[in-house]
């Protein structure tokens, strides 16, 4: 194996690792907000109804970009 094809599995791998990373971040931050506007009673139910909506609306085009790229 050339030199340059380690170099560039080395990058792919870490690309994938720590996009990976991240993506469970932004997960969780999600999470934790729509978690922590659960918990507030002044934010009104349907406002927090929209933003599970949101949420589930990106993690579809999330997995339709991935399905068709």
């Amino acid at each position: 194996m050339s030199k340059e094809k380690i170099n560039e599995g080395l990058f792919s791998a870490s690309k994938k690792f720590t996009d990976a990373f991240f993506d469970g971040l932004k997960t969780n931050a999600t999470n934790r907000a729509i978690q922590a506007a659960q918990k507030n009673k002044n934010i009104p139910s349907p406002i927090i109804n929209k933003m599970k909506a949101i949420d589930k609306l990106a993690k579809e085009l999330e997995d339709d970009l991935k399905k068709y790229s």
